[in-house]
């Protein structure tokens, strides 16, 4: 039956995920399926909700292995080691960021997931928590464009596939570690995986996070009329098995 012409309702929104699930192919996805039409860049968007921000914001196209698709990329001044807390990266949103209520919300369940993950991690407790890598500023930006474009779509559902999970080592701060990462591991309980035809870190602690954070639930496709779609990928990563993630937006039959 075809959809009526009267009010839709919410939309619902699907990502498909493959390999290189982390912050950037998030952000590169939602964006082009939730703000095309909405920005005439994605640096519009980083500069309206971070107008102070020394950063700058592509999403582009990208060819991964033939298959088209979209990528994000950050530049932004070198920061060397940094060391921040939860506590420093919500204090940045909420004195520097034009974040509304509920993307901060929702920026707040991610950073607490990721925090919950290394406490856990080192056996420590939470408030004695610091971010390496994943507290890069890059990061902190690209946490809270994701929750402030969810929050626009503001999807009835949002459903992701079983995540694909390699085995092998990966290295960190704390050099050479199994893989998934521990502070990928600490996230999974309730979780669907399946296995990855292939090596490397096919999910991020970040990518977890968000995903949690944005309270997806894990199965099929969902049934819906498909009205935007898009593959997007990690930056200047390229996998064994399938690349990329496969978003879709649309509404419900």
């Amino acid at each position: 039956m075809p959809l009526s012409t009267t009010v839709l309702s919410r939309p619902v929104l699907t990502v498909r995920v493959h390999a290189g699930l982390n912050a950037a192919s998030l952000l590169a996805g939602l964006f082009t399926v939730g703000g095309i039409g909405l920005f005439s860049s994605a640096d519009e968007l980083l500069k309206l909700h971070f107008p102070k921000t020394q950063a700058s914001l592509e999403v582009a196209p990208v060819s991964v292995n033939g298959i088209s698709g979209v990528t994000a990329r950050f530049e932004a001044p070198a920061e060397g080691h940094v060391h921040r807390t939860p506590g420093d990266i919500l204090h940045y949103y909420a004195s520097t960021s034009n974040l509304s209520e509920a993307a901060f919300e929702v920026a707040r369940r991610i950073w607490h997931n990721v925090a919950t993950a290394e406490a856990r991690v080192h056996n420590s407790p939470l408030e004695s928590v610091h971010f390496h890598e994943v507290g890069r500023m890059t990061n902190i930006l690209a946490v809270g464009l994701i929750a402030e474009m969810f929050t626009s779509i503001n999807p009835a559902a949002f459903v992701a596939s079983p995540l694909p999970l390699a085995d092998g080592t990966v290295r960190c701060a704390h050099g050479a570690v199994p893989n998934p990462a521990p502070a990928t591991l600490a996230q999974l309980e309730g979780v669907a995986v399946r296995p990855y035809n292939g090596t490397g870190e096919t999910v991020t602690p970040t990518g977890v996070a968000i995903l949690k954070g944005l309270g997806a639930q894990f199965g099929p496709w969902p049934e819906m009329y498909v009205k935007r779609q898009v593959t997007a990928f990690a930056p200047g990563k390229t996998f064994e098995g399938a690349n990329g993630l496969v978003f879709a937006l649309g509404q419900p039959l």
